[in-house]
């Protein structure tokens, strides 16, 4: 873990404490990594650590057990609602990401669509085709693996090393996104006739239609993301209202 620069502290800890439950994939009743550990890893004071711990035990996440430390809860909040407030946080950088993307994405297609090798397209057949079979068995986990691969290979087929420099940079800010947001499955559906299109039109290598697919498939990334918080955000207000 690099050190956490940025305010609030607490929240910060809490938010890479429980990414490291997701991405090393505790158990329910695993124990936690101890106060001093995390305190190095993270280069804040066992305070701040203790206080993220008790926010998170507040949410539902992190059982604490006097004397043992911390463990993973037994039951964990509900998965979408944690997904949904995942992209409420992040939602700036994540919009950051997707506007880069808009910008390298659809050239890059066209690009490849135009000039792309026999074998890039090949093998980007290869990964379509692996990742509708993991929408068809509804494995986030696979789907989200596989369209990093996707648009990595749709990059990688410009043979511009400075756009795949770039694109290895939004790649980290990305992963987490795609791990969160396939877990939504209307998100996963969403996702099939997009890069359906994008595939045939570099097949056809139809360099503006590739564009304009691929532009189109992140305007609804972009529109997944403001409907997700948005339809968390009526929620929370009609629970408000019943109260």
């Amino acid at each position: 873990m690099e050190p956490v620069q940025r305010v609030p502290i607490v929240q910060q800890v809490e938010k890479r404490i429980l990414q490291l439950i997701e991405e090393e994939t505790y158990q329910p009743g695993e124990k936690l990594p101890a106060e001093k550990d995390l305190c190095q890893q993270m280069s804040v004071g066992r305070g701040t650590v203790r206080e993220a711990f008790r926010l998170l035990q507040a949410r539902g996440y992190v059982e604490i057990k006097p004397g043992r430390g911390a463990f993973v809860a037994e039951h964990i909040p509900d998965g979408s609602k944690g997904v949904v407030e995942w992209l409420i946080q992040n939602e700036s950088e994540l919009q950051d990401a997707i506007e880069i993307r808009h910008v390298l994405e659809p050239l890059a297609a066209r690009r490849m669509a135009e000039k792309g090798s026999s074998e890039d397209i090949q093998h980007l057949k290869v990964l379509h085709d692996k990742m509708m079979e993991a929408v068809h068995r509804q494995d986030a986990a696979q789907i989200a693996q596989l369209d990093e691969d996707f648009h990595s290979a749709i990059l990688a087929g410009t043979r511009n090393h400075l756009l795949i420099a770039i694109n290895q940079q939004i790649i980290q800010g990305m992963k987490m996104f795609r791990s969160k947001t396939f877990q939504v499955p209307q998100n996963i559906l969403n996702v099939v006739q997009p890069h359906t299109h994008i595939m045939q039109t570099i097949q056809d290598r139809d360099g503006k239609g590739a564009e304009e697919a691929m532009r189109a498939h992140l305007n609804k990334v972009q529109e997944d993301l403001r409907d997700n918080i948005a339809q968390s955000a009526d929620e929370d207000e009609k629970c408000g209202c019943l109260n």
